[in-house]
């Protein structure tokens, strides 16, 4: 893989930790708010939108950066058109269900 290789109990840690640091992110964003997310649905409060974009650019530009400095090797996988509209369904479903 690459010098940055994390296995075993230590890759569980740094997701728990990486997942508590983003739900602080947005949670600070204050993009969790029942208001803010019917704002951005509205388009009157693009906060939502700004705090998405900026993951996707950081995490492009943290990718590519890595990968640049040989720290890390991509394995693009294909496309599974059906599990993707299937995972879009049940988060979509979801959503609806929790009355965002």
């Amino acid at each position: 893989m690459g010098p940055l290789e994390i296995t075993g109990s230590a890759k569980l840690v740094l997701g728990l930790l990486t997942g508590i640091l983003f739900g602080f992110i947005l949670q600070k964003g204050q993009v969790t708010k029942y208001q803010k997310i019917v704002s951005f649905f509205r388009l009157t409060d693009l906060t939502v939108l700004k705090v998405l974009m900026g993951g996707i650019v950081a995490g492009m530009v943290g990718v590519y950066l890595m990968y640049d400095l040989g720290l890390v090797k991509l394995h693009i996988k294909p496309t599974v058109l059906g599990a993707n509209i299937l995972g879009g369904l049940i988060f979509g479903v979801g959503m609806l269900l929790l009355g965002f």
